[in-house]
């Protein structure tokens, strides 16, 4: 059992989300960075995809109320057990009546808890991550308040260590390869160029739904009514006042603005990290680049982590 004494910012239950339900208009959700996830998960044992606690920019005070090894990854938030450091992308051992406490992100957005076995959430359509929106799966479908006492899923305790080559290395300047969108080339010559020229930053308009940034104008050739088309993790669209929308992990599964953009399957997990005041910077990704960067980024990890795909 674990006690959230101070859900801070944010906090959830997540796991590797639930696939195959975007066309009944229910998004994947899950982890919205998902190799941070993973590694957590690996460092206390555990399958890639057992649930953890997603952190969203600090402030979670967390009571131990057995002995066990967890382990935390992801955004810098100097956390501490009973005042003392503990280092990021680590696992260590916890007594009954520890306290684990997380200051404010520093850089990146989003840490992850992982305890042996994973943590029991409310199961719906195979997964039990927390899809705020619709108040579905991990903990009465809400985020988690203080004082919610948090159950854990038998496993056993066998921590294991990250080689230093497999730790992400974050900024707040997040660099995201993309394709050209379905729609790209309705764009006028200037906003095709300042997609990938300019940087733009996240608004406070920002979650796991959506990022609204801030920079350039991106416009359209001319005005014309769109219809609804599908949209998925990573579409940068243009709604009609220029300021780009990058949809997130619980983004809409359709949307009527043109689709610049659709970030690389490989760079998802960046979005994660994305916070307010967050720089962005798209580069141009061409021919089969996409393709082998995922291939590449898949064999690298998967021979760390077993069964894990970006």
């Amino acid at each position: 059992m674990i006690i959230v004494k101070q859900p801070g910012t944010r906090l959830t239950i997540q796991d590797a989300g639930r696939p195959g339900h975007r066309h009944e208009g229910i998004p994947r959700s899950g982890a919205a960075d998902k190799l941070s996830f993973a590694l957590a998960n690996y460092m206390v044992g555990n399958a890639w995809d057992k649930p953890a606690l997603e952190c969203v920019l600090g402030g979670q005070h967390f009571r131990f109320e057995a002995d066990m090894t967890v382990a935390i990854a992801g955004a810098e938030m100097w956390a501490q057990v009973n005042g003392q450091n503990v280092k990021n992308f680590s696992h260590f051992k916890v007594k009954a009546g520890d306290i684990l406490t997380f200051s404010f992100a520093r850089i990146g957005c989003r840490a992850y808890l992982a305890v042996p076995g994973g943590f029991e959430g409310d199961p719906f359509l195979g997964s039990v991550s927390t899809y705020l929106p619709a108040n579905l799966g991990g903990h009465m479908g809400r985020s988690l308040q203080s004082n919610d006492r948090l159950k854990t899923q038998p496993g056993q305790q066998q921590p294991r260590s990250i080689p230093k080559s497999y730790i992400p290395q974050f900024s707040d300047h997040v660099v995201l390869r993309a394709l050209e969108g379905p729609e790209f080339y309705q764009l006028c010559l200037p906003s095709q160029r300042h997609l990938f020229v300019d940087p733009y930053r996240a608004t406070q308009n920002t979650n796991r739904m959506g990022a609204r940034l801030k920079g350039n104008r991106v416009v359209p050739n001319e005005t014309k009514h769109m219809i609804s088309s599908p949209l998925l993790p990573g579409t940068l669209q243009c709604p009609a006042d220029g300021q780009p929308i990058l949809a997130m992990t619980d983004g809409h599964c359709t949307g009527g603005y043109l689709r610049a953009l659709q970030v690389i399957r490989a760079d998802l997990w960046q979005l994660g990290q994305i916070k307010p005041g967050s720089k962005i910077s798209f580069r141009r990704s061409i021919g089969d680049d996409a393709f082998k960067v995922l291939s590449g980024r898949n064999a690298y990890y998967g021979t760390l982590i077993e069964g894990f795909s970006f």
